[in-house]
C-alpha cells in the first residue's frame, strides 16, 4: 500500500484487525520464536528430525514437553505456557497421533527450523526477537542520542545479524547469476574473488559452494568473526581454496599482488567510517584490487529519505536503517550511491533490480 492521497479509504475494521489481531499475532510469533531459538528448542527439534528422516523430506517432527524439559533442563510450567502461545501463533500444533504430543505446523520445520533450506527466514525472526532484548538502551538512546558499536553486541546476536545479511546476500548471489551470465561464466573458470568484511563467513561460504574453482580471500577487522570463518574454512577442508585475512581493505590494498575478478561488499558499505572522503579512499582501494575486466558487486539497501511517497513495499530495508540507528551507520538511496560512485575512480554502476532483491554492478 503506498502513501498515495488517492489510495482507498482504510476502515475502521480494516485498522482493528491490523493492530488488535495481526499484530499481536505476529509479535508473539517473533517472542515464541526468539525465545525458542535461545532455549535451543528448535536445535533440538532440527537434530531430532534429522535422525527421524537422515534423507526423506521432513514433514514435521513430534515431541512432547516433558521431553524437551528432561533434554533441554527447562522448567515443565514455563514450556507448558510457551507451547500454548506458540499453537495460538501457528508454529506448532496438537499431534492427535499420541497422548498429550506436539508437532510442527505444515511447513515450520523447513523456514523456521532448517537453516540450510532456501526457504529459511529463522534468521530474520530471530533479529526481530534481539531488538526486544534492548528496549531500554533504545529508549534511552532517544533522549541522549547515544551511539554504540556493534562490537558491543554479544557475539550471538552478531552472529544473528551476520545470518540476516547473508539471506540477502544469497539473493544477491542468485540474481547475479541469472543477470550476468558472462560475468558468471569467468567466474565459474579460475578466477580470485575477495570478499570485504566477510564476518564469520557465512555470506563466503554460498559463494565457495557455488564456484568450485576460483581462489577466495575473504578480509574483515573483526577479530571474532574472523576466528569463527577460519573454523568454517577448517571444518569444509578448505584451506587450499580460501584465505581469511584480519586486515582493513586500506592494509590489504597495499600490501596484496592479488588482482581479483570479483569483489563482494554484502552490506558493508553503510558500516564504513561515514565521511564521504573515507569511503571514496576505500571504494578507490577497490579500484586498485581489480583485474582489468574485474567488478564489483555491492548489495545494499537502499533506503529513502523519511519523507519520499511510498512506492512499493520496502519494509524490510527500512527494518535494516531501525535496525541499526544506533551505530552511526550512513545508508544510501540509488540517486546518493550514483553521486558516490562518481566522485571515484569506477566509470561504471548500473543498478539491477528484479521484484524486490536488487545489486550495484560496478566496473572500472
Amino acid at each position: 500500500m503506498t502513501n498515495n492521497q488517492d489510495r482507498e479509504e482504510i476502515s475502521l475494521r480494516d485498522q482493528m484487525k491490523k493492530f488488535a489481531i495481526k499484530s499481536m499475532i505476529g509479535f508473539h510469533t517473533v517472542l515464541m520464536y526468539g525465545i525458542g531459538k535461545h532455549l535451543g528448542i528448535f536445535n533440538y527439534l532440527f537434530d531430532k528430525g534429522k535422525l527421524l528422516n537422515s534423507e526423506a523430506k521432513i514433514k514435521s517432527v513430534s515431541f512432547t514437553i516433558e521431553e524437551l524439559s528432561e533434554n533441554l533442563n527447562l522448567d515443565m510450567k514455563y514450556l507448558d505456557a510457551w507451547l500454548h502461545m506458540a499453537f495460538e501463533c501457528g508454529i506448532f500444533e496438537v499431534d492427535t497421533s499420541c497422548e498429550r504430543c506436539a508437532k510442527t505446523a505444515p511447513h515450520v520445520f523447513d523456514i523456521l527450523i532448517d537453516q540450510n533450506n532456501m526457504f529459511f527466514i529463522g534468521d530474520v525472526i530471530g533479529g526481530f526477537y534481539n531488538t526486544t532484548l534492548y528496549q531500554d538502551i533504545l529508549l534511552d538512546n532517544f533522549k541522549t542520542g547515544n551511539i554504540g558499536s556493534y562490537k558491543d553486541m554479544p557475539s550471538s546476536f552478531y552472529m544473528d545479524a551476520q545470518r540476516m545479511s547473508s539471506g540477502l546476500g544469497k539473493a544477491v548471489e542468485n540474481l547475479f547469476l541469472k543477470r550476468c551470465r558472462d560475468d558468471r561464466k569467468r567466474l565459474l573458470k579460475e578466477a580470485n574473488i575477495l570478499e570485504i568484511g566477510c564476518g564469520y563467513g557465512i555470506n563466503l561460504e554460498n559463494w565457495v559452494r557455488k564456484f568450485k574453482n576460483p581462489h577466495f580471500v575473504g578480509i574483515d577487522i573483526d577479530p571474532n568473526g574472523i576466528k569463527h570463518a577460519k573454523e568454517l574454512v577448517s571444518q569444509n577442508n578448505w584451506n587450499d581454496r580460501i584465505e581469511i585475512l584480519e586486515i582493513s581493505i586500506e592494509k590489504y590494498a597495499k600490501t596484496t599482488n592479488l588482482k581479483f575478478d570479483l569483489v563482494i561488499l554484502n552490506q558493508v558499505l553503510h558500516e564504513m567510517d561515514p565521511d564521504e572522503n573515507y569511503r571514496v579512499n576505500a571504494l578507490n582501494n577497490i579500484y586498485s584490487l581489480l583485474s582489468e575486466n574485474g567488478i564489483v558487486l555491492v548489495g545494499e539497501s537502499m533506503i529513502p529519505d523519511t519523507f519520499t511517497l511510498k512506492k512499493e513495499f520496502q519494509l524490510y530495508d527500512i527494518m535494516h536503517k531501525w535496525f541499526e540507528v544506533g551505530f552511526n551507520f550512513h545508508f544510501y538511496d540509488e540517486k546518493s550511491f550514483k553521486e558516490l560512485i562518481d566522485l571515484t575512480l569506477f566509470n561504471y554502476a548500473e543498478f539491477i533490480k528484479e521484484r524486490g532483491n536488487y545489486f550495484w554492478l560496478v566496473r572500472k
